[in-house]
């Protein structure tokens, strides 16, 4: 038995160049499928991390594309085992949406991150109205903006008198403790429960 020496250096995720003491070679892929390419040729590997089975194939003999669908068929499996990691890798964040604000009299609720088109929509077509309004149902939500998923900024309780601003068929823009901001209408009455 002879001195032998391996060595594999990391150049970028996914390709490695290999020494030893027959030459030098590059190792492209990741573990359990991968193509060398060194001085005897191109060599094919596919196998199964842990387990010990593999199979290689040098490429250019007849029947050699065996070992191209294992090498692609591990890379595809490597892949979505790691698909996070890939998307990482190829910087497949998404930046948040820019935040959209609709100028209203006095709607503040600067912690409001997206406001939808239909909220946009109601918001733009509400109609200009005076008057005071009763909560009918306790722990009705005041909504910074006209939409079910808006977050509450306040609770008004049941008898709780409010100052209507503006009114759009499902949504009315009133005034309650100070704040300002959107009540479901049903919610509404003109008399005090």
């Amino acid at each position: 038995m002879g001195w032998r020496f391996h060595r594999g250096l990391s150049i970028i995720p996914g390709v490695k160049l290999n020494l030893s003491k027959g030459g030098v070679s590059s190792t492209v892929g990741v573990r359990g499928a991968g193509v060398n390419i060194g001085r005897h040729g191109v060599t094919t590997d596919a196998g199964i991390p842990g387990t010990g089975l593999s199979y290689r194939e040098k490429m250019g003999r007849h029947g050699s594309w065996m070992g191209i669908v294992t090498v692609v068929a591990g890379l595809g499996l490597w892949a979505f085992n790691h698909q996070s990691k890939i998307e990482k890798w190829l910087g497949g964040h998404q930046p948040a949406p820019a935040a959209t604000a609709t100028a209203t009299a006095a709607a503040p609720a600067p912690h409001v991150a997206h406001v939808s088109s239909a909220a946009d929509s109601v918001i733009a077509a509400a109609t200009p109205a005076q008057g005071a309004r009763y909560v009918r149902r306790n722990n009705s939500d005041l909504r910074a903006v006209p939409s079910a998923s808006s977050p509450a900024i306040a609770k008004e309780a049941r008898g709780a008198a409010v100052t209507l601003l503006a009114v759009d068929g499902a949504w009315s823009k009133v005034s309650a403790g100070g704040r300002t901001g959107w009540m479901r209408s049903s919610v509404l009455g003109t008399e005090a429960p």
